[in-house]
């Protein structure tokens, strides 16, 4: 949800966006000249490894703080020739507003600004579209900037910022590991609803599966059929039936949805390739379940 920021909350919230910063951090500003405190944050964020991309307008860095940039040895310093735009963003959080990274505005300026706060389950706000847009622009910004200084990650392992990655590049990426867990199963990025899922077409013969965080079955047969087959599976359909799980499927001209139990122990303290392994085995378990009634 957005959230109004004047000059008091600009002062409060961006140095908490470079201080909550976990891997990766983007600034973009036209003029800097960076106040004690939030070269401190980024001197912190630098120190616990996170890689920092600022972008600049060209010939517009004094000698000074150019060099202080570059102490900062996992930075990305650019610049571009005719930027204007404010922007912060983080994981979690996105800040678009008037304000530079410029101590005297900080201190003088009545600044505002719009906070944007991502939500745990991706962006299913009213606030997704304008995210979306946001980072594709700062996405062309970087594309059209010229790069001074290379971070650390960068030289070791080229540019790549997760953060600024397109829905489809996420889904492809969270395609090849399902791909790894589920082996002969081909997911790939398709485009459901308006939304990319990856999805695993026939699955099983006429189902289609998509996974985010739940898996939900798509049944490719005719109306008939699938209203057939609801009212056989009807009697059997309860919440908790499937260990782990909860379990929906609540009409024929709905998807069959199954959902982690969080509550369940089985899901505490595991890796990410035996959460994906659990959720393979409830799958297949609930087609399993389908086949009798086919």
């Amino acid at each position: 949800m957005a959230k109004f920021l004047n000059t008091d909350l600009l002062n409060e919230w961006i140095p908490r966006l470079i201080k909550e910063s976990q891997k990766e951090l983007v600034i973009i500003v036209p003029y800097i000249k960076t106040s004690e405190n939030i070269f401190t944050h980024l001197f912190e964020a630098n120190k616990r490894g996170v890689e920092t991309t600022i972008v600049y307008r060209e010939n517009k860095l004094s000698t000074i703080e150019k060099n202080k940039l570059e102490s900062l040895d996992n930075l990305n310093l650019m610049h571009h020739p005719n930027v204007h735009a404010k922007c912060y963003l983080n994981e979690n959080y996105m800040i678009l507003s008037s304000m530079n990274l410029y101590e005297y505005s900080e201190k003088n300026n009545r600044e505002m600004g719009m906070l944007l706060i991502k939500e745990d389950e991706g962006f299913y706000t009213d606030d997704a579209t304008i995210f979306e847009d946001a980072v594709n622009e700062i996405r062309a910004i970087i594309n059209g900037s010229s790069l001074e200084k290379k971070s650390r990650e960068t030289i070791e392992l080229g540019f790549e910022m997760d953060i600024i990655k397109t829905e489809k590049e996420i889904i492809q990426e969270y395609c090849k590991k399902l791909n790894k867990i589920f082996v002969h199963k081909r997911f790939e990025p398709t485009s459901l609803n308006n939304d990319y899922f990856p999805v695993c077409k026939d699955y099983f013969d006429k189902i289609d599966l998509a996974i985010d965080y739940r898996a939900f079955l798509i049944l490719q047969m005719d109306v008939k059929r699938v209203e057939q087959l609801f009212n056989k599976f009807k009697p059997f359909i309860e919440e908790y039936r499937y260990t782990g799980f909860k379990f929906y499927w609540n009409n024929h001209k709905q998807w069959i949805y199954l959902y982690k139990n969080n509550s369940h122990p089985m899901w505490k303290g595991t890796t990410e390739e035996a959460r994906f392994e659990h959720l393979k085995k409830g799958i297949d378990t609930v087609i399993t379940d389908l086949r009798k009634h086919l």
